[in-house]
């Protein structure tokens, strides 16, 4: 036993290794197209009272290849037959609704010298449902007295038939196609609605076919291929099977013949080799042809300065003729320098190049948050750095107040600026001069609630800026209330 589970396994192992080592499996046959397929023709039902032609009918299709030879088809068929004797007043009409899948067969896609059929020879097999209703006159149905009436059915049916194809393009083709119907069961002597029974015994002795010749156009249709990223090729059944292969043993054959041959023997095979007579010895590039690094037309085996300064001349031997230098000297340097600096000039700071920093406030408010405190920091260090200077104070709100509510409140908040700096970091208040614009002034166009419109900012005051007066309203003792229709 232990010898028949070690034979076991080592036979296992041996498989999984050989199966490892395997080279791996090229396909030849990418995902193709769909088709679908639209038919007319001229169905009628071959029983026991002659069929009287024309009917009319048609449907639909869609049918996918299995492989190069077989595929597989559903299809709808709506038909309308006429029966009627000529030797008698029997006579019938029928309605048919089916639904049906099919196995088809492509007899003639195992020929091997074109990439793709142009005919096509179908044959067909299939199973399928069918509601009829068949209208009859002067016929007496088994189980009746009446000569006139209806016969409707439901049932199963085993469908078969051939076709011939041409294919227009690689998207389209027609075909000719003949399919017979045989309905399984009672039913299927009723299609004329004549049930033609033997003597003595209800056993049905003659069945009825739905024959249906018609003519189908068909459209191949499909995305892309998920592996190759290219459109889907057309139906394998109209493809050669061995189309992959051969264009894989063409693409082969048009490759060039590898030749080493390297007549100068630089390294570069002549195949590739633009320059097959280079100097022996001599240093190449890629495509074989003599190096000169530094593009002075003078080959690098001849030039004794490969890397000349660029811009100069070379002679023959591909040496620059670089001019001596005239040497400066220290007292030269000290001159030069001299006169520069007698004419240079530092450039003149001025408050229009500065960011001076903006300070903003609650709705409603003209108290100076804690958090601005840096900010105000900042531009009385700029003061403090530049005696000279002088900054207008532009107080600014948004517009959810009156007019002249918003007037007020941007005036106090540029005076609760002013007063801060002046109190916490000593800044005269003559070098601040007050402004206000109330509403008017705004950064963001809003009718609403705004921070960046509740702000003061700064700039520097130029020539005739003065404190500008303070406009009509209540004063407030910290904090405005109001709202757009007024105080």
């Amino acid at each position: 036993m232990r010898k028949l589970i070690f034979t076991f396994l080592f036979g296992a192992s041996a498989l999984s290794m050989s199966a490892q080592d395997a080279a791996p499996y090229r396909s030849f046959s990418p995902a193709d197209q769909w088709e679908l397929g639209v038919h007319l023709g001229m169905p009628f039902v071959n029983g026991d009272i002659s069929p009287k032609l024309p009917g009319y009918g048609g449907g639909l299709h869609v049918r996918k290849s299995l492989d190069h030879l077989f595929s597989v088809r559903a299809g709808a068929l709506f038909g309308k037959g006429f029966n009627e004797n000529t030797k008698d007043t029997r006579s019938s009409d029928i309605s048919w609704v089916s639904g049906n899948a099919e196995l088809v067969l492509a007899l003639n896609n195992l020929i091997w010298d074109k990439p793709n059929r142009k005919f096509l020879l179908n044959g067909f097999v299939g199973l399928g449902a069918v509601n009829y209703t068949t209208n009859y006159k002067n016929v007496v149905v088994s189980g009746s007295t009446a000569t006139e009436g209806e016969v409707s059915n439901t049932a199963s049916f085993m469908n078969g038939g051939f076709g011939l194809a041409y294919r227009l393009s690689p998207k389209v083709n027609i075909g000719l196609e003949y399919t017979i119907y045989s309905v399984f069961g009672r039913p299927g002597d009723l299609l004329d609605a004549d049930e033609n029974i033997s003597s003595g015994t209800s056993s049905t002795t003659y069945r009825d076919n739905m024959n249906y010749p018609h003519l189908t156009i068909n459209f191949n249709l499909g995305g892309k291929d998920k592996v190759t990223g290219q459109p889907k090729p057309e139906p394998r059944y109209w493809v050669n099977p061995l189309d992959g292969v051969a264009k894989a043993i063409s693409d082969l054959e048009a490759r060039p013949i590898y030749n080493n041959t390297d007549t100068d023997g630089d390294g570069i095979i002549d195949d590739i080799d633009q320059e097959d007579n280079s100097p022996a010895g001599a240093r190449v590039d890629t495509k074989g042809v003599t190096l000169d690094s530094d593009g002075d037309k003078v080959p690098d085996y001849k030039d004794k300065e490969p890397y000349s300064a660029p811009g100069y001349k070379v002679d023959a031997m591909g040496v620059a003729q670089v001019p001596k230098p005239n040497f400066v000297t220290e007292e030269d340097v000290n001159r030069i320098v001299d006169a520069k600096l007698a004419n240079f000039k530092l450039p003149s700071s001025s408050v229009t190049d500065w960011f001076l920093p903006m300070v903003n406030f609650d709705a409603n408010s003209y108290t100076v948050k804690k958090s601005e405190y840096e900010k105000l920091y900042q531009v009385a260090q700029v003061l403090k750095s530049n005696t000279a200077l002088k900054l207008v104070v532009s107080g600014n709100t948004d517009r959810t107040s009156s007019e002249k509510y918003n007037n007020v409140l941007s005036y106090n908040r540029a005076n609760a600026v002013i007063a801060h700096l002046t109190s916490q970091h000593g800044i005269a208040r003559e070098r601040l001069v007050l402004d206000w614009a109330g509403e008017g002034n705004s950064i963001i166009n809003t009718n609403g609630a705004n921070a960046t419109n509740r702000r003061v900012e700064f700039r520097g005051a130029k020539a005739g800026d003065a404190d500008k007066a303070r406009p009509e309203g209540k004063a407030g003792t910290g904090s405005i209330e109001g709202n757009k229709s007024g105080f």
